[in-house]
């Protein structure tokens, strides 16, 4: 078995989830022994793999999945999408851009026949593989796709950050008993709906991430936004250890993004030991379930109020071991492996 990993060419630009997803499937299907590899249009031929699995429902894709099936290459579509009328109109942006995010959403729900290059990609798929059941129904309404070419499979964390300690963070910034945020600095993320919310109060908020080069202004209205009390350290690597001390040396991890599915930096951070604030537009729900509290990230006042609240709650284990039992990447790997096992054998999904 010889799989061909693709994603769309810009991803890596500013790698975030969806990258890190590719990566530890990557990472994971090999030691299970299978052939794994980054396709390189540049040398590579299709016909010298079983099965080219695309990360991410991006358009720039397509071309690749229909040169696949020509070659008679198995496509599987890790779909990494989500559509939310709140947070296509609620997102950063001048009311030009918010209304066409509007419509486009109004779009896919009204008119779910007309034909696009998403859908496209979601015809040619020989599997469609969402994290959620919320997001497989969407796929489902959204793109009239047969649930039979559909499997969940959740994400996961890398079983390391359990054993994540606090004193390398604590050692190098200097901050304890803080509130986190882990994540590409971009509308989505709804950054700046964070530090409106906490500015100027007596939490100390901590933003660790890159700003998205296509976002300039949405970076420096965080900045422009924040009091003294909120700190910019910039991106730390997915590798590195300091990533995994942060998560361990935060008091409460705070996601409030637009959407999230459901959110990899979150699940990390609870398995360090994290308390967990997270949003509740997205999938998040399925995964964290009674253990977190949830916020609605166009409500300041619901994300002071919720995170004042968590800082004060004492830390317990109860998320870290739902995490451990069911969602480390040892576990769901095993999952992929099946599909393309039945793929391959033409044995029903």
């Amino acid at each position: 078995m010889k799989i061909a990993f693709y994603v769309y060419p810009t991803a890596f630009q500013s790698p975030g989830g969806g990258e890190i997803l590719l990566l530890k499937t990557k990472e994971y299907l090999e030691k299970e022994g299978v052939r794994v590899k980054l396709f390189d249009p540049w040398n590579d031929k299709l016909k010298d793999f079983d099965i080219l699995h695309v990360f991410g429902s991006v358009k720039d894709a397509l071309s690749m999945m229909e040169a696949a099936r020509r070659a008679g290459v198995k496509n599987v579509l890790s779909t990494i999408c989500w559509y939310s009328l709140r947070a296509a109109w609620g997102n950063y942006g001048s009311l030009k851009t918010r209304s066409g995010a509007v419509l486009r959403h109004a779009a896919k729900v009204f008119c779910p026949f007309v034909p696009s290059e998403r859908k496209r990609m979601m015809d040619i798929a020989d599997v469609l593989i969402p994290n959620s059941e919320s997001e497989s129904n969407q796929i489902e309404r959204f793109f009239l796709v047969p649930k039979k070419k559909i499997v969940v499979i959740p994400n996961a964390v890398d079983s390391i950050f359990a054993r994540a300690k606090p004193n390398s963070f604590i050692e190098k910034f200097g901050f304890q008993d803080f509130v986190l945020c882990v994540g590409r600095i971009e509308p989505r993320k709804n950054q700046l709906g964070m530090v409106r919310a906490l500015s100027g109060t007596k939490v100390q908020f901590v933003i660790i991430g890159d700003p998205v080069k296509t976002y300039p202004e949405y970076y420096q209205a965080c900045r422009k936004a924040a009091g003294n009390n909120i700190h910019f350290l910039g991106g730390i690597p997915h590798d590195s250890e300091m990533l995994g001390s942060a998560y361990a040396a935060c008091n409460t991890f705070l996601l409030a993004s637009w959407l999230e599915t459901p959110g990899l930096a979150a699940l990390e951070a609870g398995l360090a030991g994290a308390k967990i604030i997270v949003t509740r537009e997205g999938a998040a729900q399925e995964y964290f379930r009674d253990f977190v509290s949830y916020v609605d990230p166009n409500d300041s006042s619901d994300i002071l109020r919720k995170t004042l609240t968590a800082v004060e709650r004492p830390k317990d284990t109860l998320l870290q071991d739902h995490i451990r039992q069911n969602f480390l990447w040892e576990h769901t790997v095993k999952k992929t492996l099946e599909i393309y096992r039945k793929l391959l054998h033409n044995n029903a999904l």
